[in-house]
């Protein structure tokens, strides 16, 4: 799937900026959070950061060329385009061996649970595939970012390029924007927490992903029933 890399909002002020060197060529990998490029504005020189590893596939504006923020200035492809689904043939070639009726004893206080590590499994390929958003660098010495506010919720769906949270720096106060569209399944920074440039803040999966539910709790065990009363003597 490709991803879109996007100017970034740099400042409550600052409309666009100008890609003045590529640090990476067509055709070169990248890894997540690695500097791609730089940029300037009329507040800040800055890098902007990769927002998922892949292949660096087509370059959008080329430098010293200005575009607004929100822009898109490049292409990557994380090399997910393959299905999620790919892997179920394989367990249909080599279906597991019945199991012994012994086994089936106990499976009558596990049919309540059952149904639950079913579901997650269905939802949980989805989660794994997702993009995380990462704080970008907003500035030449800032290092760190506080979230001040969240505009979306687990469970929204984005669009690329919306905005998603405000961040407050020593520096500036500004907008992050979803590096990609589908659904946001998990915020990793809450409101007022502090974060470093390049951690991960949130994820975001494939449209129609549900989020990642947290694992349920062990149903506790029966209790042992009491010992019957001793019979009275004769």
């Amino acid at each position: 799937m490709a991803v879109s890399v996007t100017l970034p909002a740099l400042g409550e002020s600052v409309t666009e900026g100008t890609v003045t060197r590529w640090l990476k060529a067509e055709g070169e990998r990248v890894e997540a959070d690695e500097p791609l490029l730089e940029v300037s504005t009329d507040k800040v020189d800055t890098e902007i950061p990769s927002p998922a590893a892949g292949i660096l596939a087509s370059i959008k504006v080329a430098e010293d060329e200005t575009v607004e923020v929100g822009a898109e200035l490049a292409l990557i492809d994380d090399g997910s385009g393959a299905p999620a689904a790919a892997p179920a043939p394989a367990a249909e070639e080599a279906p597991a061996p019945a199991p012994e009726p012994a086994a089936a004893a106990p499976s009558t206080e596990q049919e309540a649970p059952a149904p639950a590590p079913t579901a997650e499994a269905a939802t949980g390929g989805g989660s794994a595939e997702g993009t995380d958003v990462v704080l970008p660098a907003l500035g030449e010495s800032v290092t760190e970012g506080t979230v001040t506010r969240w505009l979306k919720e687990v469970g929204d769906s984005v669009e690329a390029d919306e905005p998603l949270l405000e961040v407050s720096t020593d520096k500036v106060d500004t907008e992050i924007p979803a590096p990609t569209s589908g659904v946001l399944l998990e915020i990793t920074v809450a409101e007022d927490e502090t974060a470093e440039v390049g951690a991960k803040l949130a994820v975001i999966g494939a449209p129609g992903a549900a989020p990642a539910a947290a694992p349920a709790a062990p149903a506790p065990a029966p209790a042992a029933a009491a010992p019957p009363a001793p019979a009275p003597a004769p």
